[in-house]
């Protein structure tokens, strides 16, 4: 469990949280919904340990191993599409180990054909499934998604989402998920609403 107590987090005076309670179910998918501005994106970044707070706690999270999907799709275009995925495997896995998981997840993501193509040569939709790839390689403990499937089509969205649900359910992952989008967050897991 993944549990929040009290968090208290502002912006130049301006209130996000004022004892905001919330609790994960681990080896789960969570779905974070509300208006934008409410402070989803913040809520992600203080877990993954990229934002700070004034006050409260979190219990769960020490020692994960954390995975995030951002906004933005963060790529490295001086390198290819297999490149910018095998990148987070090279530090902890031996080259032929993260060579086949990159082919796993080239496929997984619809990939493989353009595997040696350079970012700036795909189109958004590819641009995000590479995301996506990136950190559905890494093995995360916890994995970080806000709004993961902009820019693509259903078909592709909803195939996303029943294979990250496998992938994640099979590892064992924890997921929190941020979207708008209510037909996405139902097939996805609970939905928790804020504000």
């Amino acid at each position: 469990m993944i549990e929040i107590r009290n968090l208290c987090k502002s912006y130049e005076g301006k209130v996000v949280y004022k004892d905001l309670n919330l609790c994960f179910k681990e080896k789960e998918i969570t779905v974070l919904m509300g208006p934008s501005g409410i402070g989803k994106t913040t809520l992600l970044r203080i877990l993954a340990g990229l934002e700070s707070y004034e006050k409260g706690e979190i219990f769960g999270i020490e020692g994960k191993r954390v995975a995030f999907v951002f906004q933005e799709d963060r790529l490295m275009p001086w390198l290819t599409v297999r490149e910018n995925i095998e990148y987070v495997l090279a530090s902890w896995m031996s080259k032929s180990a993260y060579q086949e998981r990159t082919t796993e997840i080239l496929e997984m993501v619809d990939l493989l054909e353009v595997q040696n193509q350079f970012i700036d040569a795909l189109s958004g939709g590819m641009q995000r499934r590479v995301a996506l790839g990136r950190a559905l390689a890494y093995d995360s403990d916890l994995l970080l998604m806000d709004e993961p499937f902009k820019g693509l089509d259903d078909r592709l969205k909803y195939d996303m989402i029943e294979k990250i649900k496998t992938l994640t359910h099979l590892r064992g992952t924890t997921v929190i998920c941020v979207t708008h989008d209510l037909e996405e967050a139902k097939k996805l897991g609970e939905v928790i609403g804020l504000g």
